[in-house]
């Protein structure tokens, strides 16, 4: 069986390459074969003059076209097929920008132009003219560390009747980051831990039962606040105050899945506006090491990009157990995309070990990130056809529902961690009682 899909896979690849190189479209093919019937059976057998002139010149303009479109191919394959020795190309999502590559226009060549697209990486491409030349502008569409650029370049006819569409590969480095959109800059609040005003080196840093909080299962229940409970129907119950000072250091994680570039974007705006502290750690799905500056932080970031869907969220407990700061007492802060996916079920398995009664770590804090929230119902009596939407710009994701966000935050909610929503696109930070209020319109 698995031979027999090698094999497969070989042929369907094979007849892929077959179908780029076959000269005629299938528009060409159609006029070709009405032009040969045309000019055989009726214009030369049965001496139609129209139909004769018809198919004489459907066949010529076929043939033609067809001469044309092949040789401009081979004379682009051959003065193209090996491109190297560019330089690194670094470049943001979302913006446009020149890349250096160019071809000729084939001005002097009728009825022949040139297109062309990248396969690898994920962009949209522009042929600008300037000079009797085609000069490449590309908006990268997803973030990513590459080591070859991949172009689908196509040699066409005016009318459509043929075209040939080449691969040409470019050996370039290629590193496309995260746009930031609208958010100049993220508050994010630094944690306290553990202080050192202790009454004895060896007793615990806890004192008096002053503080409150709301009850969760497994706690005692001689802690709970009955008077509370009867005026305000929630239970709260005493806890222990800490001696506590702030923390200088914040570890930071991306969880990497389907539409998660507004969350890298939001990640590398609280790594660039100091949001994290003074001294910080960022991590991400996809990588074994672990970024203290902003340099290594975008690398980070762009590497994340290639993380498999079955390693989505996976490295987030293994990140908490090595890199959180100050011992078992440290922040967390942990950036995730705004729809529910593989990821959530071991995002969440991740903080509630960190938050389970006993343990003496920090909660998690999350970040749920989108590129826009929508909020409106569509009406079920019109067809779908009607409310068809167009496609995101290149470097942004498609708008979230809100009831996909509410998922997430509520099954991160329910690992007993803060959760914060960011609205890249519109540069807006979202708390509990907005998106309920959403919820409600």
């Amino acid at each position: 069986m698995a031979r027999l899909k090698k094999l497969l896979a070989a042929l369907l690849r094979y007849a892929r390459v077959a179908r780029d190189l076959f000269p005629l479209t299938a528009l060409g093919a159609l006029v070709l074969a009405g032009a040969a019937v045309a000019f055989l059976r009726y214009g030369y057998r049965q001496v139609d003059l129209i139909l004769l002139v018809v198919g004489a010149v459907g066949l010529g303009l076929g043939v033609l076209c067809l001469l044309l479109v092949t040789g401009a191919a081979v004379w682009v394959w051959v003065r193209f097929r090996r491109l190297s020795g560019a330089e690194a190309l670094r470049l943001e999502c979302g913006f446009a920008a020149r890349t250096g590559f160019q071809l000729p226009s084939l001005w002097y060549v009728p009825m022949v132009k040139l297109s062309w697209t990248w396969q690898s990486p994920e962009a949209t491409v522009r042929a600008v003219p300037f000079r009797r030349r085609l000069h490449e502008e590309v908006t990268p569409s997803r973030r990513g560390l590459h080591e070859e650029i991949v172009r689908k370049l196509t040699v066409s006819d005016a009318f459509g009747l043929t075209a040939v569409t080449l691969t040409l590969r470019e050996e370039r480095a290629v590193r496309f980051v995260p746009s930031v959109g609208a958010l100049k800059q993220m508050h994010v609040v630094r944690s306290i831990a553990g202080g050192d005003a202790l009454s004895h080196p060896a007793g615990p840093p806890e004192g008096e039962r002053a503080d409150m909080r709301h009850y969760n299962p497994g706690d005692p229940i001689k802690f709970v606040l009955w008077k509370v409970f009867a005026r305000s129907r929630q239970l709260v119950i005493r806890t222990p105050e800490r001696a506590i000072s702030p923390v200088r250091q914040t570890v930071a994680y991306l969880v990497a899945g389907a539409e998660d570039e507004p969350a890298a974007g939001a990640a590398r705006v609280a790594v660039d506006s100091g949001a994290l502290g003074s001294e910080w750690v960022l991590g991400a799905d996809g990588n074994d090491v672990y970024a203290k500056s902003s340099v290594q932080a975008l690398e980070l970031l762009a590497r994340s990009a290639g993380t498999p869907p079955g390693g989505s969220g996976a490295g987030l407990q293994d990140f908490l157990n090595k890199a959180t700061p100050g011992g078992s007492l440290g922040r967390a802060v942990v950036f995730v995309p705004g729809r529910p996916g593989p990821w959530l079920e071991r995002v969440v398995a991740a903080a509630r070990s960190r938050s389970a009664p006993g343990q003496v770590w920090s909660p998690v804090e999350f970040v749920v990130c989108t590129d826009g929230i929508e909020v409106g119902r569509r009406s079920s009596w019109l067809p779908s056809w009607a409310l068809r939407r167009e496609p995101p710009a290149p470097g942004r994701a498609r708008a979230a529902a809100l009831k996909d966000v509410n998922a997430v935050c509520d099954a991160l909610g329910g690992a007993r961690a803060r959760v914060m929503v960011v609205d890249r696109l519109a540069g807006r930070v979202f708390a509990e009682g907005h998106r309920r209020a959403m919820e409600a319109t």
